[in-house]
């Protein structure tokens, strides 16, 4: 990854690069938008209607027809909206005020602290916001070349008023750029605005988001090109927003320097050796607070503010850091190095600093920011100076500049670090059956971790490195790259999955218009000839969903041949009468669904040659990760509860398993994922578990979701607002609610533009 300084040439031709790829719409497809936007929800018309009819209108994110839903959901062949920046996430509070589902009652306040609004209330109170955005939309309508100061005077005014002040809105603000594409930016957060012009080489100027509006505009203006195409550019060029911190390098108690530690293995970390493997104490921040006190308490006696410092600096670095996030190695007022987390939270029992994170270096070279006291005499600190912040990114950019124009030394190969966990367990059955299965119910895993166990078996053989220190290249010869095979193949069992595709056998072929028949070798025959050749590398077959096909008639003479004690033996094929045999470097990997099938029900002489392990729902995944007032952790433990409960026989095979809140290693913290899963995985496996029993159903999910007169389930639930939705999932199981200042999900950053954040 590099961190360049892309001018406005470079991102007018990656602009109109996606304009040509069609990941942006024409100039007049999005002006029409723009029209028939300004003709349903124009300053005019918002005027003109009074009552309840202005609060639905404009506040009311379940009417498919007003302006809230309009500016955060509407995607269909109409409009997509959402293609002009993102104001997704949050509760609907972000609105000000909104109508609760479950009693229609107006609210307004925080999360924290609701307060129901009578209809005259939330009409007059609906009135003033009304009369302010369109006072402001009075105000840009003026614009004539604006200036920087313009936009001073426009936030100021949009602030003005003790009772409404909406200049910190991202709702409005994208109401504005709606209506005023030529003035107003497609980002509609100063998170995304700062990033972006950080990125771009400028200072921001603010903290305020039409301030900041005034310094983008300027950008893009001189583009040319229409304000959401250059949003969309810098979402793609830029990536999401991203957090810096000062790591400092030196002992506490030795002052010695543990940079070159640090440079030399691509890591940083920081000490505290005492405290052992931080993952022992939780996942939430006060549950790792409350661990911690008694030990701090006993380091530092009588320094409550020493405690209080220190535990931030390593909750941090622990929960804080991602990946991808900027980090600066500091020494006094001296920087030694700026890189880029790629790796999460590491314990390395045995060193002086064991708790790490992976770092790429990308410029190393002694130098000093502008605001060099910044975060002075701390381990962790973020940096929130801009002159700092804008000195890194010129920093990063001249190191990727030497990057890419220098080939850089070979890096020092790590040592390979032990397998752990799951992936111990199935090189310990590879080793000794040379085949296993992975079982367990829908969702936890199976496919993922066969395929991660057989890429990281694989690198280690072949290789002598972990799958994460490989090449491309290195990679691609162990998964093959589409003309020659790899390690590691993997196929799917079926119900008309046969010997002749696994091993060998007659098919058909057309030549010059006839039809031959020719004989042709299986994926399992093909691996076993590759293997032969290559005797002492590892070579990986993954076999997905297993127990779907026909395993005797698959499998055929095989059956004996992969047992570990009948390794190397021959056997002649009955259709080519070839001699065949499978040798000991072949490894088979196989995943089954119990809710489809028990391993009671597998072949006698199958289950005698594989070794099995179970994967049930890993909850400990999910912890810390909150939607609203909805533990997602708590709340699938509960759910798989009640369907142990109430389904019955081979309950426990029916369980849903962890990974479908999951996108790849990590939990989903986006809104509109956490709908996705819920509309498109769980309220469908539930159904299809009772059979269309709805007694069942409403037993395990409530009746908010389900309707057992009319025998339907409510997925309208799923698309309304979010914060009924959470209330019905969790109307089962009320006690485990948590305050909504818990909430962990991100801003949905969908292509279409920067994702919301909490509102000022």
């Amino acid at each position: 990854m590099f961190f360049f300084f892309f001018n406005n040439d470079a991102i007018i031709e990656e602009c109109d690069r996606l304009l040509e790829k069609g990941d942006i719409k024409p100039v007049s497809q999005i002006d029409q938008e723009y029209i028939m936007f300004r003709k349903r929800f124009g300053p005019d018309v918002l005027k003109s209607i009074e009552g309840e009819e202005l609060i639905e209108t404009i506040f009311n994110v379940m009417n498919h027809d007003g302006l809230a839903y309009w500016l955060e959901f509407k995607n269909d062949e109409m409009i997509d909206t959402r293609q002009y920046g993102s104001i997704a996430g949050g509760s609907s509070l972000k609105y000000i005020m909104y109508k609760r589902k479950s009693d229609n009652n107006w609210m307004t306040g925080s999360p924290q602290k609701q307060v129901v609004l009578s209809l005259a209330d939330a009409i007059e109170k609906g009135k003033k916001i009304r009369d302010a955005i369109v006072r402001g939309a009075e105000q840009i309508s003026k614009f004539e070349n604006p200036e920087y100061k313009d936009y001073i005077a426009l936030q100021q005014s949009l602030d003005s008023d003790e009772d409404v002040k909406i200049g910190g809105y991202g709702w409005i603000h994208k109401y504005y750029h709606m209506l005023f594409p030529n003035y107003i930016d497609a980002f509609h957060t100063t998170g995304w605005q700062k990033h972006a012009l950080l990125c771009y080489g400028e200072k921001p100027e603010s903290e305020s988001l039409y301030a900041l509006t005034g310094q983008l505009m300027k950008i893009i203006t001189e583009t040319g090109r229409p304000s959401s195409h250059i949003v969309r550019t810098m979402v793609h060029m830029y990536g999401s927003p991203v957090n810096y911190y000062r790591i400092g390098t030196r002992s506490g108690s030795s002052k010695t320097s543990i940079w070159p530690l640090m440079q030399e293995n691509s890591y940083i970390s920081i000490g505290w050796a005492e405290l052992g493997d931080l993952t022992q104490y939780g996942q939430e921040d006060s549950e790792i607070r409350d661990s911690l006190k008694e030990p701090f308490e006993k380091l530092y006696p009588n320094q409550p503010q020493t405690i209080s410092r220190e535990l931030n600096e390593i909750i941090r670095f622990f929960k804080t850091i991602k990946e991808n996030d900027i980090v600066v190695a500091g020494d006094g007022m001296q920087t030694l190095g700026i890189g880029r987390v790629t790796g999460g939270y590491e314990y390395r029992e045995g060193l002086e600093f064991p708790h790490l994170r992976e770092v790429e270096w990308i410029f190393v070279e002694q130098t000093q920011l502008p605001e060099a006291k910044e975060g002075l005499r701390t381990t962790v600190n973020p940096y929130r100076n801009m002159d700092n912040l804008l000195k890194i990114r010129e920093l990063l950019s001249k190191g990727s500049t030497e990057q890419k124009n220098t080939v850089s030394s070979k890096p020092a190969e790590k040592p390979l670090q032990s397998l752990e966990g799951i992936m111990k367990k199935i090189d310990g059955i590879l080793e000794r059956k040379k085949q296993i299965i992975l079982y367990g119910p829908p969702g936890t895993g199976k496919t993922y971790h066969a395929e991660k166990a057989a890429q990281e078996l694989a690198a280690r053989n072949i290789f002598r490195k972990s799958w994460k220190a490989l090449s491309d290249d290195e990679r691609k010869s162990i998964l093959g790259d589409g003309r020659t095979n790899g390690y590691v193949r993997i196929c799917c069992f079926h119900a008309s999955y046969g010997y002749e595709d696994f091993i060998e056998g007659i098919k058909p072929r057309v030549e010059n218009g006839q039809t031959l028949f020719e004989l042709r070798d299986g994926i399992f025959k093909r691996l076993c000839s590759d293997a032969i050749k290559e005797p002492n590398k590892s070579f990986f077959l993954i076999i997905d969903e297993i127990n779907r096909g026909d395993i005797s008639r698959i499998l055929g003479e095989l059956i004996m041949l992969i047992e570990s004690g009948k390794r190397g033996k021959t056997l002649y094929l009955p259709v080519s009468g070839e001699p065949f045999s499978v040798p000991g470097n072949v490894f088979i990997i196989g995943t089954m669904n119990t809710a489809d099938r028990s391993i009671a029900l597998l072949d006698a002489a199958l289950r005698r040659r594989f070794g099995f392990h179970e994967l049930m729902p890993d909850y400990s995944l999910l912890e810390g990760i909150n939607f609203d007032a909805l533990p997602v952790s708590e709340w699938l433990k509960r759910l798989n509860q009640r369907i142990c409960q109430h389904i019955g026989r081979d309950a426990r095979n029916l369980q849903i398993g962890h990974s479908y809140f999951m996108e790849g290693e990590k939990p989903i913290t986006s809104q509109n994922r956490f709908r996705q899963v819920i509309a498109e995985d769980i309220l469908p496996l539930i159904e299809e578990y009772c059979y269309g029993d709805y007694e069942r159903m409403a037993a395990i999910l409530d009746s908010d979701f389900v309707d057992v007169k009319n025998q339907t389930l409510q997925y309208s639930l799923c698309e309304g607002d979010f914060t009924e939705l959470i209330g019905a999932l969790l109307k089962p199981c009320p006690e485990i609610r948590l305050s909504e200042e818990h909430d962990t999900s991100d801003a949905d950053a969908i292509v279409a533009g920067p994702p919301e954040e909490e509102e000022q």
